[in-house]
């Protein structure tokens, strides 16, 4: 009993073992914890989908919907800010041959 109690006499390769195992199936369970939440706000918004759209599908989207919002998974660096290259865009207002001014406006 105190051998159990202290880790004596266990290997550490042994100890890692135990500890990662015990990691996993809580990072599972939380996954799992999620899907079953998810499911079960499907349910209650499934009317707001077309009508045969799976409920996993459903599911998902509310998950991806919970990532977005708190800045997990694909979306966490999204609150930072992006630098995506745009090309010039030339306003058509500015390419007029002419421009027609009236009284007021010289």
């Amino acid at each position: 009993m105190l051998k159990a109690l202290f880790n004596q006499g266990y290997s550490k390769k042994f100890m890692d073992r135990i500890e990662f195992r015990r990691k996993e199936y809580y990072e599972k369970r939380r996954i799992q914890t999620i899907r079953e939440n998810a499911m079960k706000m499907a349910h209650n918004w499934r009317h707001e989908y077309p009508t045969g759209t799976p409920l996993e599908y459903i599911r998902d989207d509310i998950i991806e919907c919970w990532e977005r919002n708190s800045y997990v998974g694909i979306y966490k660096n999204l609150q930072n800010k992006q630098k995506i290259p745009t090309p010039n865009v030339v306003d058509p207002l500015d390419t007029i041959p002419y421009k027609i001014e009236g009284e007021h406006e010289k």
